[in-house]
């Protein structure tokens, strides 16, 4: 059934052979075959998978993908799975039946399906901010590591030795990533890495707020937090303040994104930049050629992200 729509529709990945026996078909059965531009004029329609459209980190490379999409008169269907594997399953399956010519993803729940179901069809796919690791889906990411090293970095400069990380979910290769680089950074600068300043979260504010609350209440020590994105970091900076501590003066706070109002926080935020502009449109771009045929082999891009310093980091008062 799936062939006949696309073969009347003038999909590209019908053979003439099979296209015109199916037109012949519907002539004797009295079909009345609507009238398709033709095929190179046809519209393509992406299916755009992501986590959380509230997340700004989201909002700026649907941005990105939109402005590519718009310039080539592309559609395209939008789905956010909010984090929970079976709304993002279920937006897969939407996605196939709605015969989408490609499909950008970002930071999914379940790695293992997605690449399950994409071995079964051949639909062309570009993953954002995340890489699979059998490397048989093309990605645009930022260094994850590196850009995590940097803050981690800047953080043991300024005098900081009990630096707690709040990761991101364990399902998203950029959590891990950024746990190495954090944990790189210590290791440089000869500074075993503790367990128990590690907490792992859901990337929410509420997250952020509940895991900095448990930090500063069993860890007391800690004189800097370094949080897997801004949203966190906004969330820990109101359990900082709730615990009667200020930042930078008592605990030094570093995020993730540079997201639009980090430098609106009640304490402009010292964050990693990531391109996320960028990251949605080289993505749309790699996609729409590969629907044409014209990329073959899985492109792999990794863009450099850079820290930006402002007043949420200071010296370590501790001794």
């Amino acid at each position: 059934m799936n062939t006949v729509s696309r073969a009347l529709r003038n999909k590209p990945d019908v053979s003439e052979r099979t296209r015109a026996s199916i037109f012949h078909l519907a002539e004797e059965l009295g079909y009345v075959i609507p009238q398709q531009p033709p095929p190179d004029n046809d519209v393509l329609k992406i299916g755009v998978l992501i986590q959380d459209i509230l997340n700004p980190y989201y909002a700026k490379i649907v941005q990105g993908i939109e402005q590519v999409l718009w310039q080539e008169r592309a559609n395209f269907l939008f789905g956010c799975s909010y984090r929970q594997e079976s709304r993002e399953q279920d937006l897969f399956s939407y996605f196939c039946q709605q015969e989408v010519d490609g499909l950008l993803i970002g930071s999914v729940v379940n790695p293992e399906y997605i690449l399950e179901q994409l071995e079964k069809i051949s639909l062309p796919t570009i993953a954002l901010s995340q890489r699979f690791q059998e490397g048989k889906i093309g990605y645009v990411v930022n260094d994850n590591r590196y850009g995590a090293f940097l803050a981690t970095e800047h953080l043991l400069k300024l005098g900081h030795i009990r630096i707690a990380h709040i990761a991101g979910l364990d399902s998203q290769s950029s959590a891990g990533e950024r746990i190495r680089g954090y944990q790189d950074a210590l290791t440089e600068a000869g500074i075993a890495f503790d367990p128990i300043l590690l907490r792992t979260s859901d990337n929410t504010v509420e997250s952020g707020y509940y895991l900095a609350k448990d930090l500063l209440q069993f860890v007391q020590d800690i004189s800097a937090i370094f949080a897997y994105n801004d949203l966190l970091a906004l969330g820990a900076f109101r359990a900082i303040r709730e615990a009667k501590l200020k930042v930078p003066a008592d605990i030094s706070l570093v995020g993730y994104d540079d997201i639009a109002f980090a430098e609106f926080f009640e304490v402009p935020l010292t964050t990693v930049h990531q391109p996320m502009l960028e990251i949605g449109r080289k993505a749309a771009e790699i996609l729409l050629e590969k629907i044409r045929g014209n990329e073959e082999n899985p492109h792999q891009i990794v863009l450099k992200p850079r820290l930006t310093i402002r007043s949420s980091t200071s010296v370590c008062s501790r001794k």
